[in-house]
């Protein structure tokens, strides 16, 4: 029974020891809520109402609501609402009444200093005075479609490894030759990956992948989603490391910022940063993805006949 007591205190001791000679690696916080969403769109209830009358004695509204869940604060001017579907005319508006912009900005949603999630701003888009003015020879189906497109962007953040020498070895500080953690603020575009390698003495390259994580469609920042080839998955890039002889291949601009289009539904880009240090070190790199994102929804509206 001793010799019993004296194995299970011997394994212990070799735990203990064991556990304080282990080097316990800080887990990295996101410093974003994150998500992969913009706008959310909705219809407000019963705005369209789910059947009206002809006949031009039956006025309903159209209402869209719109919540911003990602954490890019949106202009008033930058967000544009569109109805389609029936013919404004029909229901005794004109073309300029079907095409709305916000009555105030969309500020983003975001983390407070004790890191609480404060919501972004919900605002109203409202459509009135439809009217089917006309008679109908029976009850007819309309489906009504609101589009909205808006200026958005995602914020993105990882750590790079800075060395003297470019060489990985046992106990650094941070390794180079490595994939990396990378957070994105909340936003239908998305860096999914993101990876540092050495090249040379003094340079290492990154690379990181764009990928789109939304149902909507991606446009060139500024083009107001105008579907031409030009402005289709057309996103600005801009590389921030805060240091010179930063070179970035793929962008159409110049060496740190530019446009790329979005191939087979992603783009990679590759970073080549020059550097000279005496000391190892981790930094942080930023990069900001910016476009026009498209979303639609749909209902249906029955347009009863008035007996």
């Amino acid at each position: 029974m001793k010799n019993y007591v004296n194995i299970i205190l011997i394994l212990s001791l070799l735990i203990f020891v064991s556990g304080c000679g282990e080097k316990i690696t800080p887990s990295k916080e996101s410093p974003f809520i994150g998500g992969t969403t913009g706008l959310l769109i909705s219809y407000d209830d019963g705005a369209p109402p789910a059947e009206v009358y002809d006949g031009g004695d039956f006025d309903f509204e159209v209402v869209v609501k719109l919540k911003n869940d990602g954490e890019q604060s949106v202009s008033k001017d930058k967000v544009e609402v569109s109805l389609s579907g029936i013919d404004p005319r029909e229901f005794g508006l004109s073309d300029s009444d079907f095409v709305k912009h916000s009555d105030e900005d969309l500020e983003g949603t975001y983390k407070d200093s004790e890191g609480n999630k404060i919501e972004g701003t919900t605002t109203y888009v409202v459509f009135s005075g439809l009217n089917h003015r006309e008679s109908l020879t029976g009850n007819t189906p309309y489906t009504i479609r609101a589009d909205v497109c808006y200026n958005y962007a995602t914020d993105v953040n990882s750590m790079l490894c800075i060395k003297k020498g470019q060489i990985d070895k046992e106990g650094d500080i941070c390794k180079i030759n490595e994939e990396k953690a990378v957070f994105n603020s909340g936003g239908p575009v998305q860096v999914t990956t993101f990876k540092e390698t050495p090249k040379g003495k003094n340079k290492f390259n990154f690379q990181f992948t764009i990928e789109p994580k939304g149902n909507g469609g991606i446009y060139k920042k500024g083009s107001n989603c105008e579907e031409t080839r030009t402005n289709e998955n057309r996103i600005f890039v801009s590389v921030d490391t805060g240091m010179s002889g930063l070179n970035c291949v793929g962008l159409d601009g110049d060496a740190t910022s530019g446009y790329i289009t979005l191939y087979s539904g992603k783009r990679t880009i590759t970073c080549t940063q020059e550097t000279e240090t005496n000391t190892d070190f981790e930094k942080p790199v930023n990069i900001k993805l910016e476009y026009d994102y498209k979303e639609d929804i749909s209902t249906q509206v029955l347009v009863k006949h008035s007996v």
